[in-house]
């Protein structure tokens, strides 16, 4: 799991305040600026920058290749840049400079030639597929969820740009690249900020009261996951149970609609989870009876043998009948467990196809469709 950084407030300088009192100026004195100085990318002539990635994705049925390479003074200056706010206005919330800080990350205009660029290389993917927008948005999540994920505690936040060319990011890196591109398409697009958690998601505009009653569908980005589900647990066993705080992103309207989909998909899987873990219970005690009843069977056999090598004929075929009637219950009992086992194999395979495919969302709901049908 991402933690999400603690971004530092400047204040103005107390010597010049104290300059200013002393002149008498502070009454009346007008406002100098903005109450908030946010980031800003101050492109660097000459900066350079690593060679981004070649990034190659799977998505629905295909591998998805994107190759953009931004303006190097465009990242140099991105990555130079101060990630923080200098407040010159105490009176404003903590969590509205915050969201401002995001928001002027994703907005800068100074990456509009990277967002062009990158855009369109999804614009061709949109139409070569005739994709709707359910699908469109559930292709740049999938993009930006296969990014590597880097856990960062103490960096400061990146732009979308920096994440894009330096080929990693976490949580609020991913998220504020995520936001950032469905914004940029119309898509009602919020961040959702667990401050107790440190951690940072998507959202995006849903029929409904959305997740926790936010609007919005959740959209996790430090892994592959489907749209509209959030995760059970984050990395290092964390999970998620305060109510997010809400920045909305853009002003686009359009939504998600397909979060019926991916709610039957993962209760397809938890119940998968379930009867696999009930299974595999009732397998490893059947085994453990059957190890007994084999370890009884070679006893009995070895003492049968004993009795026929002394001479006791008699005595050994006494003992026959009810031996081969144990083996008889012995070989039942074995295909039993057999069918189960192929029962348990062919659960989790389904199981596995769910999880191993949550690129693939209409994919899996037609596969699922599909085994449901009468």
């Amino acid at each position: 799991m991402s933690a999400l950084r603690i971004l530092s407030a400047l204040v103005l300088s107390a010597l010049l305040l104290s300059a200013l009192a002393s002149s008498g100026c502070l009454e009346g004195l007008p406002w100098l600026g903005s109450p908030v100085v946010y980031p800003r990318i101050v492109p660097t002539d000459g900066g350079t920058m690593p060679v981004p990635p070649v990034y190659a994705f799977p998505f629905q049925d295909r591998t998805v290749v994107v190759d953009v390479s931004p303006e190097a003074g465009v990242y140099a200056g991105a990555k130079a840049s101060d990630k923080s706010a200098r407040i010159y206005d105490h009176s404003i919330p903590d969590e509205e400079w915050r969201a401002g800080i995001y928001r002027a990350l994703i907005s800068d205009p100074g990456q509009d030639g990277f967002f062009s660029a990158l855009l369109a290389e999804f614009h061709r993917e949109r139409e070569a597929n005739r994709m709707d927008p359910d699908e469109y948005a559930e292709l740049l999540a999938v993009f930006v969820q296969s990014i590597p994920y880097e856990t960062q505690d103490e960096a400061s936040p990146r732009f979308p740009v920096q994440t894009f060319v330096d080929g990693i990011g976490d949580c609020d890196d991913k998220s504020l690249l995520l936001a950032a591109l469905l914004s940029r398409e119309g898509y009602r697009t919020a961040l959702l900020y667990f401050e107790p958690e440190r951690h940072m998601a998507v959202g995006i505009g849903c029929p409904g009261t959305g997740y926790m009653g936010s609007g919005y569908a959740y959209i996790e980005t430090t892994n592959v996951t489907l749209v509209g589900n959030p995760p059970r647990e984050l990395a290092g066993g964390t999970t998620l149970s305060s109510a997010p705080l809400v920045i909305s992103i853009g002003e686009g309207t359009l939504g998600y609609r397909r979060c019926s989909e991916t709610a039957e998909i993962g209760t397809a899987i938890d119940g998968m989870g379930r009867e696999l873990a009930t299974l595999g219970d009732e397998i490893r005690d059947r085994e453990r009876t059957l190890e007994e009843k084999r370890d009884l069977l070679d006893n009995e056999k070895a003492s049968m043998d004993l009795l026929r090598s002394r001479g006791d004929l008699a005595g050994y075929n006494m003992r026959v009948a009810a031996y081969n009637a144990r083996v008889e219950e012995y070989n039942q009992m074995r295909s039993g467990l057999l069918l189960l086992v192929e029962r348990y194999n062919r659960i989790a395979g389904a199981h596995n196809h769910l999880v191993s495919h949550q690129y693939d969302r209409k994919g899996l709901y037609a596969s699922l469709s599909a085994s449901q049908a009468p």
